[in-house]
Parts: C-alpha cells; structure tokens; sequence
C-alpha cells in the first residue's frame, strides 16, 4: 500500500518483482453494478462472501470505481488505461465534467505524466480512454506526452468503420484522435496465443465485450497477474 504525506493510500501489489498500483479515479453510482451485471442481484451478491467488504456491501451493492493499473517492468513504466478523464462532455451524467485527483494519485504514486513510457488500452471505450487527454489552452493534448500509446489493431479498425453515434463520436474526438494525430497510438496484432509487447508484458485477446478487447499478463519472478478491462463483466 503507497501513502504519500495527507493523501488517500494507494493500493499496490507484489506480483514477483513489479509493484502493481491501483490509481483509483472516482466511485461509481449504486446503479453502476446492475446495468453492468443484471443478474447480479442482491440476493446473488449477498451470498457470496468473498465480495464483503471491499467489492459489495452487505446491503447486495456492488461497490464499483473507475481506475488504472501503473508499474514499472523491466525500466518500461506502464499505466494499463486511462479512466474517464476530467471535463469530458459525456452522455453518461456518472462520467460527465468531472473534476477529478486523478493525475495527483498517479505522480503520488510515482508515475508523474511526463515519465510514463507505455499506455495500454484494453479497448476504446469512454471509460478507459478518458486521461488520455487533458485540455490546455482550449484544446485536448495527449497527457502522455512521451508515451506510447497502444492497442489492438482490431479494436481499431473496428471503430474506425463503426457507424457511432454522437457521443462515441464525441469520446474519440476529445480522447482517441487528438493522441493519433499527435504520432503517439501504435496498434498492434495480438493472435490466438496473445502478442509479447515488452519483457514480461503480453496482450491476451479477450474479445467480447469489444471485438479487439485485449487483457494485459504480467509476469515477474515467476508470477503471473492478469489486467482484465472488461471482458468479465461482457
């Protein structure tokens, strides 16, 4: 567990040599855990004791936030997706304008955003893309500035053919294209048996959710965590 001076602790992870960080974003409305998973009922979340106390009240609530993963594996340092983003003009009211410490718990967590050499998004929705800009002067400018941002080339190509409606237009306006206009997205194919993107960093396809979602293995000294976006809860 981080803890700077005054500030919320940071939950962090030993998965072999690599300290895994949790930048907590903002907590999600009540509602959140029914839209996502409708048959997770009261009653279903109740029973499973696992969940108590961290991800559901005792009430059948699943308790739900936005965040990103930051850590440093072999000198690369990474930050698994990007949250919802502040001022962003969204039809989701949960997500719209906000004005968040998310950049503060990331440079408190030691990854200040000058220093991140590596963004990976799982996909690209509104809710994992959103710190991928920040607004300066009036304009969305990549908040990475010397990152790459990645992707898979699936996921895309998807889009870029995808009859979207306002809002999504809107979300890839603000998060996605400023970051390619910019020179900073790469794509990247990821087979059946996922695609080596660094020393212990792998992309797993998991499609589903979206048809080039991917998940992120991570491996160090002999262990192995799994960053899974979304593709539990499709």
């Amino acid at each position: 567990m981080h803890t700077s001076p005054g500030a919320t602790p940071i939950p962090s992870w030993a998965v072999g040599g690599v300290t895994v960080h949790r930048i907590d974003e903002v907590a999600l409305p009540p509602a959140t855990g029914p839209w996502l998973l409708p048959d997770a009922t009261p009653e279903v979340v109740t029973a499973q004791d696992w969940l108590h106390p961290h991800f559901a009240g005792h009430d059948g609530i699943l308790h739900l936030d936005s965040h990103s993963f930051a850590f440093v594996v072999n000198g690369l340092r990474v930050l698994v997706d990007t949250g919802i983003g502040n001022g962003k003009e969204r039809a989701n009211p949960a997500w719209h304008n906000l004005r968040t410490d998310f950049l503060e718990r990331l440079t408190a967590a030691g990854f200040p955003p000058d220093s991140v050499d590596l963004v990976i998004l799982t996909h690209l929705h509104a809710d994992h893309v959103g710190w991928n800009t920040r607004q300066v002067n009036g304009e969305w400018v990549p908040t990475f500035p010397n990152a790459r941002y990645l992707t898979s080339r699936a996921e895309r190509e998807f889009w870029a053919t995808y009859d979207m409606e306002e809002a999504r237009e809107q979300m890839f306006r603000d998060s996605v294209i400023p970051v390619e206009h910019a020179g900073l997205l790469s794509t990247v194919d990821v087979p059946h048996k996922g695609a080596e993107i660094a020393p212990g960093l792998r992309l797993i396809p998991t499609p589903g959710h979206t048809p080039g979602h991917v998940a992120v293995e991570l491996t160090s000294q002999g262990e192995t965590a799994l960053i899974s976006g979304d593709c539990v809860h499709h």
